[in-house]
């Protein structure tokens, strides 16, 4: 979901539902022992994700589409694919012409529009036949305000001094924006155990490979490991667990992966002229304090960006797609899991809405070159043991300002992240002789060219 906040005026009796929540998740965070889980990451360290929003992937709009379109997720080298939200939406305090896909009216179906539960079955049989897995976006936080629960168990929700049910507020007190949701109530153990016993369903019916679970943050830690747990023993196989949460206890609380929000932050401030060291300094800062086996969704973009900032080719793209591809190296080999998302990899310009449909425009310009390109940085993401379990080290040039330099094991990851050629020198690493992955040519020289928005990684 969007992180923006609108600024209202909430009544007292509001406040303290919301710091009584604030509070819950506090205490469980304390009661959350430092290594609840040990997540089996046996595929899921190489992994790559692609993330499709079912309503834009294709002319169609519907799972169908999306099983037509796998040989393009296969393409653009990921092998997991990220489902947004598949169920009914909700109609009563609807955002836009259709609704948010994570306003859900029903967990327990498909949304119609996209197709039947045998469409999803078929979209699984075809993914798992190409070697690609599926995970399902779910919203464990709130509902549509015309959820089948709001009045099958009304005691699921948080209640106002009204006694009606209530938009979410989060950790801090403040209200969200999310008009069209309204609250679930985690105080509720019968909500927990409907909620552990649905995605149990789905996990095991559907054969997914696991889940990433909206605003993870805004739930108890204690639900987490229970939940986790629980999911992780409902089947033999390794799953993906996926927190949209910056929290480092969600990997104590059985969680692969959590978002790389920081480091995203610090990237789109280098290429608007911030100290490019920052950038390196901050990941690695982060990754001293990563629990044992957890990992970063590292990502130039998602759904929640796009719906309200530029995509990729645009935000970080001044001197045109080169400025793109030089993010996307940056960040896709550092420490984490790369994530893709809906016509990136052919550097579409579209700002995809969470509220409406737009089909991807697949026949952009250099297509071709730019998703062999994406799927090239991928493969080294996935497949090279510099990048797939090389420790972060800092690297030094003549040029901090301008030049993202870091070690990734025996690999060195040189971006200019400016729109003017640099040249320097690279302390540390004898560059001379060592091969560029990305072209797979030999570097001549003790000294480095770059054009603006250049990229080297090279490997002795």
């Amino acid at each position: 979901m969007p992180r923006i906040r609108t600024p209202i005026v909430i009544v007292a009796a509001l406040l303290s539902l919301a710091a009584g929540r604030a509070a819950l998740a506090s205490r469980a965070a304390a009661q959350t022992p430092a290594a609840a889980l040990a997540p089996d990451t046996s595929w899921v360290a190489r992994s790559a994700l692609y993330e499709v929003n079912v309503r834009d992937f294709s002319r169609a709009g519907n799972l169908r589409g999306v099983t037509a379109g796998l040989a393009r997720i296969a393409a653009s080298g990921a092998d997991v694919i990220w489902l947004m939200p598949i169920f009914p939406v909700g109609v009563l305090n609807a955002k836009g012409p259709l609704g948010s896909p994570y306003a859900v009216r029903d967990f327990d179906a498909v949304n119609p529009a996209f197709g039947t539960a045998a469409d999803l079955r078929a979209l699984v049989r075809a993914a798992h036949a190409r070697g690609l897995k599926v995970i399902l976006d779910w919203v464990p936080d709130h509902t549509a305000w015309d959820n089948v629960w709001i009045k099958a168990h009304p005691e699921y929700y948080v209640h106002g001094a009204d006694g009606q049910p209530v938009v979410p507020r989060d950790l801090q007190g403040h209200p969200t924006d999310w008009t069209d949701v309204a609250q679930l109530d985690y105080h509720n153990p019968g909500l927990r155990a409907a909620m552990i016993a649905t995605l149990r369903r789905w996990l095991v019916d559907f054969d997914l490979d696991g889940y990433r679970m909206d605003v993870a943050h805004f739930i108890p830690l204690d639900f987490w490991a229970e939940c986790n747990t629980a999911l992780r023993g409902a089947v033999r196989r390794p799953i993906m667990m996926l927190a949209e949460a910056g929290e480092l206890d969600m990997h104590r609380a059985g969680f692969d992966l959590t978002y790389g929000w920081d480091g995203y932050a610090r990237l789109k401030a280098v290429w608007k002229g911030a100290p490019v060291d920052s950038f390196v300094r901050g990941v690695l800062a982060d990754q001293q304090a990563m629990p044992p086996g957890g990992m970063r969704m590292r990502f130039t973009t998602n759904h929640d960006e796009t719906a309200w900032d530029n995509p990729p080719v645009t935000l970080f793209g001044a001197g045109g797609p080169a400025g793109a591809r030089a993010a996307f190296v940056a960040m896709a080999l550092m420490p984490g899991r790369p994530l893709l998302y809906d016509g990136q990899e052919v550097e579409s310009p579209q700002k995809l809405g969470l509220f409406e449909r737009e089909a991807i425009a697949w026949d952009q310009p250099h297509a071709a070159v730019a998703r062999a390109f994406y799927a090239h940085v991928v493969a080294l993401a996935r497949r090279d043991p510099a990048f797939v379990r090389g420790e972060l080290s800092t690297a030094a040039t003549s040029a901090p300002t301008d030049v993202i330099a870091y070690r990734r094991g025996d690999g060195l990851v040189l971006v200019n992240a400016r729109d003017h050629e640099v040249q320097f020198a690279v302390t540390g690493f004898d560059v001379d002789g060592a091969r560029d992955l990305l072209t797979g040519r030999v570097h001549r020289g003790a000294g480095v060219t770059l054009p603006a928005y250049g990229a080297l990684v090279l490997e002795r």
